[in-house]
C-alpha cells in the first residue's frame, strides 16, 4: 500500500526545506535553555510584568512568565512561533502542492495514468508528511537533549517529559496537514488550498489568544486545536497529556483517510 519510490522522490524534492527546519529548531531550542541557564531572565521579566496594565499582564499570561524558568525554557521551543511557522510551512506545503498544485499543473493526472492506485499515491504522501514533519520535531528533541548536556541545571525533567512535547506538538501538526490535506483533496488550486488551510490555522492559533483576555468567548477553546497543545503544562505534570493526544489524534486520522477516498474517486481534473 506504500510507493517508496514515491517517498524518495519527494523527499529529495523537499530535502533542502526539512534539513533547514530541523536545524533551525533544535538550535533555537538550545539557545533558549542557554539562555535561560546563564542569565536570570525570569527576575528581569518579573519586574516589568509587575508594572504593565492588568490587561496586558491576562493576556501575557502567568504561562509565558514560567517561560523564563528552567521547566518553562525546556518547552519554550516547542511553542516558540518559529516553530511553530516552519512545522505548519512544511504541513501544509505538501499536501497542497503535491495535490492541488499538481492537479492544477496537470502533472497528476500524469502520474494516476501509471499502473500505480490513487489510494497507494495519497497514502504514500500522508506517511512521507509524517514523517516529515517527526524529522523537524525531532530536531527540537535534539536541541533539547544538547542543551540539557551541556547545562545540567536544566536537567529539570526526564527525557521522557520531552518526548511527551515532541509528540503532543507533531500530532498538532499532523492534525494540520491532515485538514489541509482534506482541502487539498477537493481543490484544484495549490495556493488557494494552501491559504485556506493557512486561515484556518492562524484563525485557531489566534483564536487561543483571544479567548484569554476575552472571557465570553471562553466556551470555544474546546473546539481549538491548540487548546490541547500544553507543552508547559506537560512540563508542570498538569496536562492531561493523553486526553490531548486521543482529541488531536483521532481527527488527524480521519481526515486523512476521508482525504485518501476523497482522492480515489474524484475527477483529475474536476
Amino acid at each position: 500500500m506504500i510507493n517508496w519510490n514515491y517517498i524518495s522522490k519527494i523527499f529529495r524534492d523537499h530535502l533542502l526545506l526539512i534539513i533547514f527546519a530541523f536545524i533551525l529548531v533544535g538550535v533555537l531550542q538550545f539557545l533558549i535553555i542557554t539562555l535561560v541557564a546563564t542569565v536570570d531572565i525570569l527576575n528581569i521579566f518579573q519586574v516589568y510584568y509587575h508594572q504593565l496594565a492588568p490587561q496586558i499582564q491576562q493576556l501575557i499570561g502567568e504561562e509565558f512568565m514560567a517561560q523564563f524558568s528552567l521547566k518553562g525554557a525546556v518547552a519554550f521551543g516547542y511553542n516558540h512561533p518559529l516553530v511553530l511557522i516552519f512545522l505548519t510551512i512544511i504541513a501544509v506545503i505538501l499536501p497542497s502542492g503535491r495535490i492541488a498544485g499538481e492537479i492544477e499543473n496537470g502533472t497528476l493526472e500524469l502520474l494516476f495514468s501509471l499502473p500505480v492506485k490513487r489510494s497507494v499515491i495519497s497514502l504514500s504522501l500522508w506517511l512521507f508528511s509524517g514523517i516529515a514533519l517527526l524529522i523537524v520535531v525531532s530536531g527540537c528533541f535534539l536541541g533539547t537533549f544538547s542543551g540539557m548536556l551541556f547545562f545540567p541545571e536544566t536537567r529539570v525533567a526526564p527525557l521522557l517529559t520531552v518526548a511527551k512535547l515532541g509528540l503532543n506538538l507533531w500530532l498538532l501538526m499532523l492534525l494540520i496537514n491532515a485538514y489541509a490535506f482534506l482541502i487539498s483533496s477537493f481543490a484544484r488550486e495549490g495556493g488557494k488550498a494552501a491559504q485556506y488551510s493557512a486561515i484556518i490555522t492562524l484563525f485557531f492559533y489566534f483564536l487561543n489568544y483571544a479567548a484569554k483576555i476575552w472571557t465570553d468567548i471562553d466556551f470555544l477553546q474546546p473546539l481549538n486545536i491548540f487548546y490541547y497543545y500544553q507543552p508547559q503544562k506537560i512540563m508542570m505534570g498538569t496536562a492531561d497529556f493523553w486526553r490531548n493526544i486521543v482529541i488531536l489524534g483521532i481527527p488527524a486520522i480521519a481526515f486523512g483517510l476521508m482525504s485518501v477516498r476523497r482522492i480515489t474517486v474524484r475527477d483529475i481534473p474536476g
